[in-house]
């Protein structure tokens, strides 16, 4: 970077890694005249918007889709010229429980769902209403998701639809998640269903989101910012320069062993609370923000992708709510139809802790224990179908919303002014999401422009 003796240079920032929340940050920073630096340490950028090319379509490795209120990333659709490949479509739903599937798109399918009594299924309903008009998510705090469900919906509709969704989604940690967890989920459906429309209206950018990251990438070289990949940063020091002006010191490795440094005004981390945690050990960060970053839980993520030559069903996402090996089935392509895929395309998805021996199998055994869990799904289904697979491991790929969670949250701005922390972690109370990351960048890139300006360095 500039040596910190040319008096007339921009403020440089340092981005670690090249999802949607970093890109983000790095296009607003660069349009201000910063001198952007991006590692990522993958060789491509996108986080878990990363895509890759399946006929003549590219398409994400793990099923994404946005919902009408996400107005983050459609302003950003809008501000990249992508608004006329934003695509918006109606699509059904269905519910797999008691060894069958349900429709599951409308109150009626709800009414209808006769594994529960006539009475909770009505309070149920009643329970998403409700969710969906409550405002001050702060008195669900304190409150576990099941002891919500359970007084709300019924002790049977918690058994039986709420803890086998909870317990896929959280593992052993499912009972001590936040009800603040579930109501957003209730919102954003029920958000999605405004205007109405009993079904669900869900949006997705024709030849995938990836392409945000592609005109991201192009505005970021067209304003001068760079992008490493295969840069694995590894740590975070201060130092003053000569100047007297605080700087940071990011250390990073490549895959051949080597180590660079890259010198900065300014950081911004979108990893991981307790991959930060070990990156910044050098700066002695306050010990009770050090808790808060090692505090935060993560589930894993496992999500295999199939080309099939028919289709599974009618249905665009069917919630597994009996013990399978995967807990959804999204078919893809009943959204967005076949297009250029050269066939169907079917996610199949599970959250599991990193010491579940799952984790630690091959791609075939698990390829072989969700193709075995899909026939008892479709009996129609055969492996014959398949074109082929594809499977992607995410090590980060969602927190656990634990109660009170607002108050062991490791803030955005953290004890060190110039280096700020916009993780999935970050994003509370919604639940991860393409909207949420594009407003944490946002967040991000705005307070470093606040330090910047109150450093008096500029």
């Amino acid at each position: 970077m500039i040596s910190d003796d040319d008096k007339t240079r921009n403020p440089s920032v340092c981005i670690i890694g090249a999802g949607i929340t970093g890109l983000t940050a790095a296009r607003q920073l660069a349009a201000l005249g910063y001198d952007v630096l991006v590692l990522e340490s993958a060789l491509n950028s996108g986080g878990m918007l990363s895509a890759f090319n399946i006929g003549d379509e590219l398409i994400e490795h793990i099923y994404h889709h946005i919902f009408t209120s996400d107005s983050e990333v459609l302003g950003l659709i809008d501000e990249l010229g992508l608004s006329a490949d934003m695509k918006w479509y109606m699509v059904k739903d269905a519910l797999f429980a008691g060894g069958r599937n349900y429709p599951f798109s409308t109150p009626l399918d709800l009414l209808r769902f006769h594994e529960l009594p006539l009475l909770q299924r009505l309070r149920t309903g009643l329970t998403v209403l409700k969710a969906g008009r409550l405002r001050d998510w702060h008195e669900l705090e304190s409150i576990t998701a099941a002891q919500w469900l359970i007084d709300n919906c019924g002790q049977d509709a918690y058994d039986k639809l709420w803890k086998p969704l909870l317990r896929a989604k959280f593992d052993q940690d499912a009972e001590e998640v936040s009800a603040v967890w579930i109501w957003n989920k209730f919102k954003l459906r029920g958000s999605s269903r405004s205007g109405g429309k009993s079904i669900e209206k869900l949006g997705y950018l024709d030849g995938s989101f990836a392409k945000l990251t592609e005109v991201l990438l192009r505005e970021l070289d067209n304003r001068g910012g760079r992008i490493l990949y295969g840069y694995t940063a590894m740590g975070l020091t201060r130092f003053t320069a000569k100047n007297g002006n605080r700087r940071y010191r990011v250390s990073s490795i490549l895959e051949d062993c080597s180590s660079i440094d890259f010198d900065a005004d300014a950081v911004i981390s979108t990893i991981s609370t307790r991959q930060f945690a070990n990156l910044a050990i050098s700066l002695s960060l306050p010990e009770d923000y050090r808790e808060k970053l090692l505090s935060v839980r993560y589930k894993a993520n496992i999500c295999m992708v199939l080309r099939l030559r028919r289709s599974l069903s009618t249905w665009y996402w069917n919630t597994i709510c009996d013990q399978l090996p995967f807990v959804v089935a999204v078919e893809h392509t009943n959204m967005t139809g076949i297009n250029g895929y050269g066939g169907h395309i079917v996610y199949l998805s599970r959250y599991l802790d990193i010491t579940d021996e799952v984790w630690t199998r091959s791609d075939g055994e698990i390829y072989q224990s969700f193709i075995a869990g899909l026939e008892h799904i479709y009996p129609d289904f055969s492996a014959n179908d398949i074109i082929d697979w594809r499977l992607k491991r995410s090590r980060y790929a969602q927190p656990v919303v634990f109660r009170n969670y607002s108050s062991f949250m490791p803030e955005m701005n953290t004890p060190e002014p110039g280096i700020k922390l916009a993780g999935m972690a970050q994003i509370y109370p919604e639940d991860r999401g393409i909207n949420y990351a594009v407003r944490l960048g946002r967040e991000a890139a705005d307070s470093i422009v606040d330090y910047i300006r109150g450093s008096g360095q500029f």
